[in-house]
């Protein structure tokens, strides 16, 4: 498949490098700008349609100013794109964690979760549960993107454990969609609103630990 300058879209780190060595890449580091304005430009456009599928290239490179060349040579296709746009606003946390207990780390957590989303980027991320389940392809890529998250929070209840604070036999990886399940559900994809309240994070917190506290 070729684009508008006749360059095959690049796939995987060995077309990233052969892209990097290219004579107009050589020596002129990619532009932050550029790629905050096509990140910025996917997720406006999801937030439009109301859809993920609805979303082209096309439209992205018309919105964003750039060409689909400049797109196709940081993602290799629009699953990723997109998949890469969504992670932007559901990236591990930035801030560090007090690591003093479980219990303040996953309030730390939740209360980021609570806070940190606008309502474009709500109708963002319904989106990308919908298209999840039934797009393959765009599931690949967001999952390799999510497993970094659960990572990040999975340590929080490691920790706990080594510390004595939870039980030793709990199931980590359950353990962590136990935490963020509930809080995506309520807060983000804003089902069950009569629980969409404003201790809405420590009651999933201290719920939670009731079961995996020793």
């Amino acid at each position: 498949m070729t684009h508008e300058t006749g360059e095959t879209p690049l796939s995987g780190d060995v077309d990233l490098v052969r892209d990097c060595a290219s004579p107009a890449a050589r020596g002129r580091p990619r532009s932050e700008a550029a790629s905050q304005a096509i990140l910025s430009a996917v997720l406006e456009l999801i937030a439009a349609h109301g859809s993920i599928s609805d979303v082209s290239v096309d439209a992205v490179a018309e919105r964003s100013g750039v060409s689909k060349a400049t797109i196709y040579r940081r993602w290799s296709s629009k699953e990723e794109l997109v998949a890469t746009a969504v992670d932007s606003i559901k990236s591990t946390p930035d801030f560090p964690l007090p690591h003093t207990s479980v219990r303040d780390d996953l309030l730390a957590l939740g209360r980021n979760i609570r806070t940190s989303f606008t309502d474009k980027e709500r109708k963002v991320l319904k989106c990308m549960m919908f298209e999840s389940t039934a797009n393959p392809d765009f599931k690949r890529h967001h999952d390799r993107f999510i497993e970094r998250r659960r990572s990040f929070i999975k340590e929080v209840f490691r920790l706990g454990v080594e510390r004595g604070e939870l039980r030793d036999d709990i199931d980590l990886d359950l353990a962590v969609a136990m935490f963020m399940s509930p809080l995506l559900t309520i807060i983000v994809y804003q089902n069950y609103p009569d629980l969409h309240t404003e201790g809405i994070v420590e009651r999933v917190v201290d719920n939670l630990l009731l079961g995996l506290g020793r």
